[in-house]
């Protein structure tokens, strides 16, 4: 089987919007499979306009890297959110496995350098983050 990713949907962090027209290259698209790699809050977003745009049910199933609280949709919402499958990355080092120590400070070099607002500090790189580092 070859799975391969046919278009990748950009969500600007700062704005908290798309770059696109979601709603449209949702369903002009072949797929009905989405995968939401991003942190809580624009997770959080993400499904609110999904849910807005009558994207999240039947047809669609959602992947995400963030567990989401619930507490935060309305009761209609809450009803509305079937098809979310929530999957959690482990990085390596929690199970033994050695993460190149070489490499990852060169990429902290070059996160510094061209995102430094967004650097929170090596020991504050949060798991999402250095498993990215790890599967890439």
């Amino acid at each position: 089987m070859n799975i391969k990713t046919l278009e990748k949907i950009q969500f600007d962090i700062k704005q908290q919007n798309f770059q696109i027209d979601f709603k449209n290259t949702l369903l002009d698209s072949s797929s009905r499979i989405v995968i939401v790699w991003a942190n809580e809050k624009s997770t959080t977003t993400i499904l609110e306009k999904a849910l807005e745009d009558n994207l999240i049910g039947l047809y669609f199933v959602w992947i995400l890297t963030t567990t989401v609280a619930l507490d935060y949709f309305n009761q209609r919402q809450k009803k509305e959110l079937i098809g979310i499958l929530t999957v959690e990355p482990v990085k390596g080092d929690f199970i033994d496995v050695p993460r190149n120590t070489t490499l990852l400070n060169e990429a902290y070099k070059i996160w510094k350098y061209y995102e430094p607002d967004t650097f929170p500090g090596e020991a504050n790189v949060s798991s999402y983050g250095l498993f990215t580092f790890d599967a890439t």
